[in-house]
């Protein structure tokens, strides 16, 4: 598309030649007078020196050596937008490489790509993205628009087991579903268990990274963020917009209220009311977390002199 066309498109203010074609987006120090990139920085020397086709920006230089501007007041909200309006690399589609139950219900909008085992019962909705060897189990229920990356499983048997008196382990049946609203992302390897008797939901909105295991009964709300290999036990629950950094794990039946943000490496014991940053081993407000580090290695350095 032209510089103009997307200046259009992302409702911003056009500096320069709208009818540069622009190819493809690029990073900012790669861009070249036929590509898109963008800059998010205050230097506006920095911003003048790109020989780019267009660069999306805040700033409003005086002069500019790339062939257009499109200024606009949220830069990064506009790079997703434009983003979108490139195709992305087509992946390889072969029907015959994927199995749907007789029972399960595919809209015909979506797309399965191969090696994709799609169970008895199973409801996919409208404009959905399966990846490459995804395994979706009986009864799960996938609402529209949503992606699910390459390996990952949907509604396996939870990781549930009663012991007997001579320590034998006997495994629980999981008779539930998972249950995935719309506009949900799941990215690649990522295991969502089915429930023991009811079921396991992912909000909508909500965004889940590579290799994140959600466990048997996990109730998890709207527009949450779960980022690479994160653990969250059985029943417990993730009220709304909350987010876990990487490698966070999660306790059964914790209660993690709306907002609340775990940083990374953290272990959650116990209820996290809304709102709060916390971090560590137990996870705490991160402000103790940070005092006794320093408390810490104070007394250890004193130790050593």
């Amino acid at each position: 598309m032209t510089a103009g066309e997307l200046a259009r498109l992302l409702g911003g203010e056009l500096l320069g030649d709208g009818g540069v074609e622009l190819v493809r987006p690029v990073a900012f120090e790669e861009a070249s007078p036929d590509e898109l990139t963008f800059y998010d920085g205050d230097d506006e020397e920095k911003l003048s020196l790109s020989r780019a086709g267009s660069v999306i920006t805040r700033l409003h230089p005086e002069s500019f050596s790339a062939r257009s501007l499109i200024i606009v007041s949220e830069v990064r909200l506009a790079w997703v937008k434009a983003l979108s309006a490139f195709p992305a690399p087509a992946e390889e589609q072969s029907p015959k490489l994927v199995h749907v139950s007789g029972s399960a219900s595919v809209d015909p909008s979506s797309i399965l790509l191969p090696f994709t085992y799609v169970g008895p019962e199973v409801r996919i909705g409208p404009d959905c993205l399966i990846g490459p060897n995804v395994t979706i189990h009986a009864r799960s229920k996938i609402g529209a628009r949503v992606k699910i990356g390459a390996g990952s499983v949907i509604g396996s048997p939870g990781f549930g087991y009663v012991q007997d008196p001579d320590g034998n382990h006997h495994h629980v049946p999981h008779l539930g579903r998972v249950v995935i609203e719309e506009d949900v992302e799941i990215a690649a390897g990522v295991c969502i268990d089915r429930g023991t008797v009811g079921q396991t939901v992912i909000g909508k909105g909500t965004k889940i990274d590579n290799l994140v295991h959600i466990a048997h009964n996990v109730l998890v709300g709207k527009n949450c963020l779960i980022t690479g290999q994160c653990g969250i036990a059985g029943s417990s629950v993730l009220e709304d917009k909350v987010v876990l950094a990487g490698q966070v794990g999660v306790k059964d039946h914790v209660h993690i209220g709306e907002g609340a943000v775990v940083l990374a490496k953290s272990a959650v014991f116990k209820n996290i009311g809304a709102g709060e940053v916390v971090s560590g081993i137990p996870a705490r407000p991160h402000r103790l977390t940070l005092r006794a580090q320093a408390r810490l290695f104070r007394d250890g350095s004193s130790k050593d002199n």
